[in-house]
């Protein structure tokens, strides 16, 4: 992995910008409202449609998180179902914002994404669908989650399959090269599946040196077996 890296203390790498996340349903949002009337605040922040993390609902939290249903809504205390699906972060702040002013005096918003699903799949020890707290998420992250590349997998090649609101994209993730870390796919974007592929010439070397070693050992133990047969009686 990264062979062409060469061997020094530090490595400058080119800046790369944060991919653009978008809401899509089944997300969970966290959202905090504040404003001057704390009062009010506080009633929106603790009576709003919390989404717990198992799933219950919860009027507890200072911190409420909401689950953005299959319609891709989110249902707020006093305003009812707000489209959220299909917009980023900033822009279901500034609706927030517009629809809170009429409810709470100065009000400010903050939101962040409370979960990231993501997918890996192909050669590596453990694919499965996977669902952590963060905002954020690196290729060698998640494929840390699932266990690393298994001996067969093809690591000039890794496939990140993309879906935004529709419009799906597949790119090509070359993990022998230090243009990993400034590709578009680096960080992955909610949703993403990484697909390993299987290198086939490697594997079939594998198998051809297993079968050979295989019968090499059967050769042996019929030539010992024979030895004992013919020598054994003298």
């Amino acid at each position: 992995m990264l062979s062409d890296i060469p061997d020094s203390a530090r490595i400058a790498l080119p800046y790369i910008e944060m991919p653009v996340s978008v809401i899509q349903p089944d997300d969970i949002l966290e959202i905090r409202i504040s404003g001057k009337n704390e009062e009010t605040v506080q009633d929106f922040n603790t009576k709003g449609s919390g989404y717990s993390a198992t799933g219950s609902t919860s009027i507890q939290s200072s911190t409420p998180n909401y689950l953005v249903d299959k319609k891709g809504d989110i249902e707020m205390y006093k305003i009812g179902k707000v489209k959220a699906s299909g917009l980023t972060i900033e822009q279901l702040k500034e609706n927030l914002l517009a629809l809170l002013d009429k409810e709470i005096m100065n009000p400010n918003v903050v939101i962040r994404f409370a979960n990231l699903r993501f997918t890996v799949l192909g050669e590596v020890r453990t694919p499965s669908t996977y669902t952590i707290p963060n905002e954020r998420l690196t290729i060698l992250e998640a494929v840390g989650y699932a266990g690393d590349l298994t001996t067969y997998a093809r690591r000039d090649i890794v496939r990140v399959i993309r879906d935004s609101s529709g419009h799906r994209e597949i790119g090509t993730v070359n993990f022998t090269q230090k243009s990993l870390f400034t590709s578009p796919f680096f960080y992955l974007k909610r949703n993403d599946v990484v697909l390993v592929e299987t290198d086939n010439k490697l594997r079939k070397t594998s198998d051809v040196l297993a079968r050979t070693a295989s019968i090499v050992g059967v050769i042996s133990s019929l030539v010992t077996v024979a030895y004992l047969l013919i020598f054994g009686r003298r």
